[in-house]
């Protein structure tokens, strides 16, 4: 095992002294693992340095954004070096007219924002804390919100990364231009993955225009039968609806409308006819309270298995919010156990939903698999993170059967 003021003293070779690297490791914990180091390489070539260094010694690196969305994953099997990627928060590049950005991984979601909107543009991302959460982040998560309905995730608007691996080489997926070409799309790859096959140094992006106008409307109806019937029929229209989303208790549905100022208006018009047929009414707008709870579960069903996810999962004393359009349900528990977590998982199996645990106690963590039970294909994934990283130093034991 490698000491502590050997790792430092190695890392100050590479970086620079503190605040570059520090043993100051306060916010940088993984479910109660902290790690002997913080180092916050400046350039890309350190990065790959740090990578190098620890792929020689054997030291477990997990990379970090601004750490909104670590609670996903399972307990790290071991944990030596947080790489920050917080002094790589540069715009690189933007072609308004080719409608193209390029920027670094430690670029926070709302300053990318901010840059775009002067030309009149946007990344359509939404995750939670758009503010505070990096670029890097929310891809190694694969982090989406309800106009997901509009735009799809990140994997339908990423077309060039620069990647370090676990080795300490830059690599290229992808390219710079909307039509790239033919051949195997790594970025794909490496969306979701969680940090555990690449670290994600730059990414470019396509980007889309903002819309000329907005409107919210929210809907209330006696049943979740109905909201959802209402958001299939809204979905199929082909209307500005830009997001939907639905909480059960009170049964509302908030529905994100963009486009044209009379495409908007026009929409909202039809919506709100539609929403009477249906037995909704229109309600002022009010506040969205976050879900929360000590067990916080994302499902996957069908559109129209929402309704029955959602009674299945409030039985068991579950608060649940849904983007109806698209099957993503959330369900939320105070307390949290394994007794609890099978239940749930039972009732997404008899829902014909997949489930996966997003936010949950690392001594509960500890005792199960986060992703559920591997699927058919966990040999093939095996063997890419083999590929990838044969010493296994990237975010060990974090991603779906504790690769």
């Amino acid at each position: 095992m490698v000491s502590q003021a050997s790792v430092l003293r190695d890392m100050e070779t590479i970086i620079g002294p503190d605040p570059a690297t520090s043993v100051s490791t306060d916010g940088f914990a993984v479910d109660g693992l902290v790690p002997q180091i913080a180092a916050r390489p400046g350039t890309y070539d350190q990065v790959a340095q740090v990578l190098r260094y620890a792929n020689d010694a054997g030291l477990a690196v997990i990379p970090w954004g601004a750490g909104t969305l670590m609670a996903i994953g399972n307990v790290p099997g071991r944990y030596d070096i947080a790489l920050s990627l917080a002094r790589l928060d540069a715009v690189i590049e933007h072609e308004p007219a080719d409608l193209t950005v390029t920027c670094q991984a430690g670029i926070t979601l709302g300053r990318l924002r901010q840059h775009l909107a002067s030309s009149g543009q946007t990344v359509p991302l939404d995750p939670a804390l758009p503010g505070e959460a990096t670029i890097g982040g929310l891809l190694a998560a694969d982090a989406f919100g309800p106009s997901r309905l509009a735009y799809g995730t990140a994997r339908d608007f990423t077309i060039g990364m620069r990647v370090v691996t676990a080795d300490g080489r830059l690599t290229r997926a992808g390219g710079k231009v909307v039509k790239n070409v033919a051949g195997y799309d790594l970025c794909k790859l490496y969306i979701g993955s969680l940090g555990t096959l690449g670290v994600i140094a730059e990414t470019t992006f396509k980007v889309i225009p903002l819309p000329k106008a907005e409107r919210a409307l929210t809907l209330a109806f006696d049943s979740v039968e109905a909201a959802c019937a209402f958001a299939r029929q809204a979905h199929s229209r082909g209307l500005a609806v830009q997001s939907m989303l639905l909480t059960s208790r009170p049964c509302l549905l908030w529905t994100g409308l963009a486009g044209t100022p009379t495409a908007v208006e026009r929409s909202a018009r039809e919506l709100e006819e539609m929403g009477r047929e249906l037995g909704g009414r229109t309600v002022e707008p009010r506040p969205l309270a976050a879900l929360s709870g000590a067990l916080v579960c994302r499902f996957g069903t069908l559109p129209t298995g929402v309704p029955a996810l959602i009674a299945a999962i409030e039985a068991l004393g579950a608060a649940a919010m849904a983007y109806p359009s698209t099957g993503v349900v959330r369900g939320a528990l105070q307390d949290a156990t394994g007794a609890e977590v099978d239940q749930l998982r039972e009732a997404a199996h008899s829902a014909g939903a997949t489930m996966v645990i997003e936010t949950a106690p690392p001594a509960l963590k500890k005792a199960i698999d986060v992703f559920g039970e591997p699927p058919p294909a966990f040999a093939l994934m095996r063997a890419v993170k083999q590929q990838f990283d044969p010493n296994g130093i990237l975010t060990p034991g974090r991603f779906m059967g504790k690769l």
